[in-house]
């Protein structure tokens, strides 16, 4: 005998009901949520395959207004966020089947230290990650340039903290001049990772015209702290060559992004305080060095103003003892060349009497006066060899007192 599909469902509500215990705790990821009129929360509970990610269950969830004002406001309290899809929840529900509406899951309460031990899991995975491919700690070896004045900002334009941030650089108490420039970047919901990478990388490709990078939110609700535990958008931050420094308005708990940049602060305000600090830090050294310097130099021509009075006063004693002791010096070197003169002179007169008795002694004069004679020939050049003459040619022989001519015969 068939029947109506309200009595199926019917015989299938009373099943559950009497053979299912009153509640469960399930854990799963919360894929939808939404809060619909009058306050009740509805949803859905899906689990994936963890190789891959494949949904192989899935659940309609509903909770009831009363219910879900107080546990959406506990779970607040203790972990900062709001109940969203893509998180990670473990749900006491009650099984409920309906005959119009089918198989939901009526929901109880929520566990909140489930949910941040999967966020505080996954945020330690993904510093395991960084910290294996050796880059965790790479922005924070980066040197904090002295001059910070060139801020490239990473936030939205309609952000509080931006405007409170710039305001903060504009009227600080040394009167520093800060230039800073938006780069425009959605800080919370689904697209935070892929549009702050977006803006950073924009940022390194004109790194050059830039001191720092702060990262600051601000004014934006703490249930989107989560979507800052990003490993595409740590690795970024950790490959840039300025240091990047963040305030995105969180006092419970660091998110990934402040794990891997150069310095984290709380909120915007604090980075520009911090930034202003560092300058007055800057400014204070300088002035410090300025009096140093100028005390240095005053003192410095005080000695030197010393030292000129105490060389005027010796000067002319010095020039005086040392000009007695150059004419001494002179005298004796006079003295000195006088004597080595006379010598000199007398070495060479001696020399020059013996070489006048060597050339006296080669004049030819003197031989002829000994006997010897010298013959010419017909060239007048002196005779040395017979084969300077032939027969018949004229020859002239000189003796000491007079000369012979003669002629070659055969």
């Amino acid at each position: 005998m068939p029947i109506t599909l309200y009595e199926l469902n019917s015989l299938v509500k009373e099943t559950l009901e009497h053979e299912l215990p009153d509640t469960f705790w399930v854990q799963g990821e919360l894929c939808e949520g939404r809060q619909g009129y009058g306050g009740h929360f509805y949803g859905e509970l899906i689990q994936k395959d963890e190789r891959t990610e494949a949904v192989v269950a899935k659940a309609r969830i509903t909770c009831w207004a009363n219910t879900f004002g107080q546990i959406a406001h506990r779970f607040h309290q203790q972990t900062g966020e709001s109940l969203r899809p893509g998180m990670q929840v473990l749900m006491e529900v009650a099984v409920s089947f309906h005959q119009q509406y089918g198989f939901s899951l009526n929901v109880l309460d929520i566990d909140p230290n489930f949910t941040l031990g999967d966020m505080a899991r996954r945020r330690q995975q993904i510093l395991r990650q960084l910290e294996a491919d050796g880059i965790l700690h790479d922005n924070q070896t980066l040197p904090l340039p002295l001059l910070t004045r060139r801020i490239a900002v990473v936030s939205s334009q309609s952000a509080a903290g931006y405007g409170d941030f710039c305001n903060q650089l504009q009227h600080n108490d040394f009167g520093f001049h800060f230039i800073v420039q938006l780069f425009p970047a959605v800080m919370q919901g689904s697209r935070v990772e892929e549009t702050i990478i977006q803006a950073l990388e924009q940022v390194a490709q004109e790194a050059d015209q830039w001191d720092v990078v702060a990262i600051i939110r601000g004014g934006g609700a703490t249930s989107d702290l989560s979507d800052f535990d990003s490993y595409p958008l740590a690795v970024c931050i950790a490959q840039m060559t300025l240091p990047v420094i963040t305030g995105i308005g969180h006092e419970r708990d660091e998110t990934v992004l402040d794990y891997v940049a150069h310095t984290h602060l709380k909120t915007p305000t604090a980075v520009a305080a911090f930034l202003i600090d560092h300058m007055g830090e800057l400014a204070v050294r300088l002035d410090d060095l300025s009096q140093r310097i100028g005390h240095s130099v005053t003192s410095r021509i005080a000695r030197e103003e010393q030292r000129m009075v105490r060389l005027a006063t010796v000067l002319p004693l010095t020039f005086c003892n040392v000009r007695q002791l150059q004419l001494h010096r002179l005298d004796r070197l006079l003295q000195r060349m006088s004597i080595t003169y006379k010598e000199q002179q007398q070495r060479q007169r001696h020399r020059l009497d013996l070489l006048e008795q060597r050339l006296r002694g080669l004049d030819p004069e003197l031989l002829l006066q000994r006997g010897y004679s010298m013959t010419f020939g017909p060239d007048g050049c002196l005779l040395r060899d017979t084969s300077q003459v032939a027969p018949g040619q004229f020859i002239i022989t000189r003796l000491a007192n007079g000369e012979l001519h003669s002629t070659i015969t055969p």
